[in-house]
């Protein structure tokens, strides 16, 4: 609870560097729940299809121990509060939140059957910071991710924003949206409307500086309430237009499990269905609201040969109307040489 007697900084302090967990999945890893992602995503990989070598998609590591419809966590997990930071910080004021940032590894697939957990630390809090959306504190969260026979399969580290609301600024957005809707979305004649073949790329083909095809991918109610729920989260805001206009928002938005399943697909398209994501790493700016368009573009910027694998590294953006949505880099495995599990 929020103490008028200490300061804010100290308080903000003694929050960080505590290691909570586990939080356990409350299903195995499932066909179903896969078909769910990729169904959403549009993702096609065969690899993820039902077969006898099936695998997740590694995008999906966070989902797997979200919490259910009533905010649970699944049984046996610990009784900690995960979010306890966003709580106290709530009660200081600072009531809403979005995702900013993603860096995450990926260790390992997981496969039919296994079972995942989490813990959590919070490892850096910013000092306050005046953004459009308001006055608040970026949160930078730890998470470990492994199965419950203690395999490692991705470990990340994902940013917030807590922040308080500015006066007015829904109504400033809403309007600002409105504009930009009405003049139609960004000029997308000869681009690919929806996704590249998933044809295997031998490294020995590409150079650094090569460009990705760009794809563009229309931004609807149906895909970020679709993506929402395939990710597991129920956070009003990507689900309910009032609650999100509290926050400073004009419409529902898209949550960065979405953009980064959405990421990932337009990334394994691209490099082939038997590539595999190794590293993701982006920064969220303007948001992806519904009727809107994000034209998603890239470049290949390192080739690496190592025993193990072929990678390359691409970075990579998704822009709206509004602006940059996504920027980032990542590393993925060719299908060249053997890859691990």
């Amino acid at each position: 609870m929020f103490n008028k007697k200490v300061s804010l900084e100290q308080q903000l302090e003694s929050l960080k560097g505590q290691r909570k967990g586990p939080y356990l999945s409350h299903n195995p890893v499932s066909a179903t729940q896969i078909w769910q992602w990729c169904s959403a995503m549009g993702d096609k990989n065969s690899r993820y299809s039902p077969g006898t070598d099936q695998v997740a998609p590694p995008a999906m590591m966070q989902m797997w121990t979200m919490r259910d419809i009533s905010d649970r966590y699944a049984p046996n997990s610990t009784d900690a509060p995960p979010y306890h930071v966003f709580d106290e910080m709530s009660t200081m004021g600072y009531s809403s939140n979005v995702a900013v940032s993603y860096d995450i590894s990926f260790h390992r697939y997981l496969q039919i059957g296994e079972r995942a957990k989490h813990y959590t630390s919070i490892v850096k809090i910013s000092d306050k910071k005046s953004t459009s959306l308001g006055e608040g504190f970026f949160v930078t969260e730890q998470l470990e991710y492994l199965t419950v026979d203690e395999k490692s399969f991705a470990d990340a580290l994902i940013t917030y924003f807590q922040y308080q609301a500015a006066e007015g600024k829904a109504e400033e957005n809403t309007h600002r949206h409105s504009k930009q809707m009405e003049a139609g979305p960004p000029l997308i004649r000869g681009l690919s409307s929806e996704q590249t073949d998933s044809t295997d790329i031998e490294i020995s083909a590409l150079h650094v500086g090569d460009r990705l095809p760009k794809v563009v991918i229309p931004i609807t109610h149906r895909l970020i309430v679709g993506g929402a729920l395939a990710t597991q989260d129920f956070t009003p805001v990507h689900h309910n237009a009032g609650i999100a206009q509290a926050a400073g928002m004009p419409d529902i938005f898209m949550n960065i499990l979405t953009t980064s399943g959405l990421a990932a697909r337009y990334l394994g398209d691209w490099a082939g269905a038997n590539s595999r994501l190794e590293k993701l790493q982006f920064d969220l700016r303007a948001p992806n609201f519904p009727g809107d368009v994000m034209v998603m573009t890239g470049e290949v910027v390192a080739l690496t040969l190592e025993p193990s694998a072929d990678l390359v590294t691409v970075a990579f953006t998704g822009e709206n109307s509004l602006g940059m949505h996504i920027s980032g880099s990542a590393t993925l495995a060719l299908s060249g040489k053997k890859q691990r599990l």
